[in-house]
């Protein structure tokens, strides 16, 4: 007895790969977030300066915003809690 093929999709009705094609299009522009923003500035820190890439400098103030973000989501949550 003979094994049976399951039948065949046509290439047209497969599915596109929809979160491949946003992982691909954020790499590009990851990459190009890094190519164009590769020189170095100078930034005062209030008690001191510094020489460093443009690209730290945004990864910083990103990740400072999320800190704070989080912080003050916690604290907003903490004083809910409490007074209920």
């Amino acid at each position: 007895m003979a094994t049976q093929e399951p039948p065949r999709v046509p290439a047209a009705a497969k599915e596109t790969p929809w979160r491949l094609i946003a992982f691909g299009a954020l790499a590009v522009y990851a990459i190009l977030i890094v190519l164009f923003n590769r020189k170095e500035v100078e930034v005062s820190f209030v008690f001191f300066t510094a020489q460093i890439s443009l690209l730290v400098l945004i990864l910083l103030c990103v990740g400072l915003g999320f800190a704070a973000g989080y912080l003050f989501d916690s604290l907003r949550k903490r004083r809910k809690g409490s007074s209920a």
